[in-house]
């Protein structure tokens, strides 16, 4: 740490003024980042991006990418993965491959917001409902 020499002391306060001005200015541009970043959407704006990267990076995604010649869409990955979990035997492999395709469908593309649900939260609401019945059936048959 060197030591710097002031000619007088007003020259040393008007260094310390200036010194103090840019410690508020970062600051209050730190605040700023920092409440950005707190914001929800724009932390999900940002999860989905860098997974996005992510997925963007894998090798199988870039042969899938390369075959379609660039035409990957979030709709085509969600359709592809249905289809693989519509040839799973188990239910819960079933299940889970649908959810990882959902998901993957929503981090490739962003698909434009309908003003209703969209087909695969119609079909994931109604499994839900079926499997509620079924459930409550079989309760109400061991009851009996």
């Amino acid at each position: 740490m060197t030591t710097k020499h002031y000619n007088s002391l007003a020259e040393f306060h008007a260094v310390r003024l200036q010194a103090r001005e840019a410690r508020e200015l970062k600051q209050h541009r730190l605040a700023q980042r920092w409440a950005i970043i707190k914001d929800p959407h724009t932390r999900g704006i940002l999860l989905r991006d860098a997974l996005g990267d992510a997925l963007r990076s894998w090798a199988p995604y870039k042969r899938v990418n390369e075959m379609l010649h660039g035409r990957v869409s979030g709709s085509t990955v969600a359709a592809v993965g249905m289809a693989v979990a519509s040839a799973q035997q188990s239910f819960v492999r079933r299940l889970v491959f649908s959810s990882i395709s959902m998901l993957l469908g929503k981090v490739i593309g962003q698909q434009p917001e309908s003003s209703g649900p969209g087909l695969l939260n119609t079909v994931a609401s109604a499994v839900g409902s079926g499997v509620r019945y079924m459930r409550e059936r079989r309760k109400a048959r061991h009851s009996e």
